[in-house]
């Protein structure tokens, strides 16, 4: 349907529709009867049940259900809010996550897969070059798999029935859960869960992160927001890819995101040079190796991460993405409980020889 024209009395879109019902009480009132009228008006069905195949399911007891909230949904224009809501916070709070979700560094696991599993093969020799080939390389290929742990991240939380009809958006649960849920996915992508191990086939599988990976480099640096130091921020940085060049396999062009701690954030937006036009951050983003700089909330200060933004490297498993979800209700007067959760998990790849396009950097 299109809402912006059919909400076009009360605003341009959704999100504004959203906040003129949720800032002015007399709008409120008259909620039910405009949309009844809007709905009708238009010939459209206010409300619809959707199978899991995204079939619209029309028997009247089904959709009785739904309106009355009995089985523990919410209404249709809630559950968009939730989901701009959820947009919203994620924006905010995953960095590192969407950047993986934006180079398409992602793939889909079944929610029923608690180990993510990937294959190594061993180094072959160098391809020889013949006018004549007249024999086969004796190159034998040997498989070796890593697992990674796939936890669910979830938070809940109930609304009072009395406040169920608006409240629960503006600020009971819904944003903090969102948050909470973010933040998690988060600091475990950067720095692990040592909570989360689990047992396969008489081995330990972790969850690793960027900064707990036995993989990974590691470099030191200078204290970058000790004022005299600034001026060796660049030779540092570059010195370190030459480190990835030389020790941890190489890397592309235009493949790596600088993730700074926030003590460091803050050094980047400071001028390069005396007289010179531009930041440290516009300096550094002139690197060749290097995509873009960004701050990471979860690195301890004085910490830097350098990672190669390839499936070589990186890869986000995912059997759900963020969302939050009703509880069934079997009493009307009952709260309601929701629960916003995810199943995605970070997959850190190392190659045969114990090389990985990550670099750890602290002071």
């Amino acid at each position: 349907m299109k809402l912006n024209q059919l909400f076009s009395s009360m605003g341009d879109n959704r999100a504004e529709h959203a906040a003129n019902i949720m800032m002015a009480a007399d709008l409120r009132k008259n909620y039910a009867e405009l949309h009844s009228d809007m709905f009708s008006n238009a010939n459209l069905n206010k409300y619809v049940m959707v199978s899991a195949d995204g079939k619209v399911i029309e028997a009247a007891n089904e959709a009785k259900a739904l309106l009355t909230n009995a089985n523990g949904t919410v209404r249709h224009e809630d559950f968009l809010f939730i989901q701009d809501k959820i947009v919203e916070v994620r924006r905010r709070a995953l960095n590192g996550i969407s950047d993986l979700q934006m180079a398409g560094l992602t793939f889909g696991v079944s929610v029923e897969e608690q180990l993510v599993g990937f294959e190594n093969v061993n180094e072959f020799q160098e391809a020889p070059q013949e006018m004549n080939p007249t024999k086969y390389q004796g190159n034998d290929t040997v498989f070796s798999e890593t697992f990674t742990p796939n936890p669910i991240t979830h938070q809940s939380f109930q609304v009072p029935w009395r406040q169920s009809g608006f409240d629960y958006k503006r600020s009971i649960g819904l944003t903090e859960s969102v948050r909470q849920v973010s933040e998690r996915l988060e600091q475990t992508l950067f720095n692990g869960n040592t909570n989360i191990v689990v047992n396969f086939n008489g081995a330990l599988q972790p969850l690793y992160g960027y900064t707990t990976h036995p993989s990974r480099g590691t470099g030191t640096i200078s204290d970058w927001t000790v004022p005299a130091n600034v001026g060796v921020i660049v030779d540092e940085l570059i010195d370190e890819i030459g480190s990835m060049w030389a020790n941890q396999g190489g890397v592309g062009n235009d493949s790596i995101c600088v993730y700074l701690a926030n003590d460091l954030w803050n050094v980047f937006q400071k001028d390069y040079k005396a007289g010179v036009t531009g930041t440290i951050m516009e300096r550094v983003k002139q690197i060749a190796q290097i995509k873009d700089v960004k701050p990471a909330e979860k690195l301890a200060n004085g910490q830097v991460v350098l990672v190669e933004l390839e499936s070589r490297t990186i890869e986000l498993a995912v059997a759900s993405d963020i969302i939050t979800v009703p509880h069934t209700k079997t009493n009307p007067m009952a709260p309601q409980v929701l629960t916003t959760y995810a199943a995605m998990v970070q997959q850190i790849k190392a190659d045969s020889n114990g090389n990985t396009g990550i670099r750890h950097l602290t002071v």
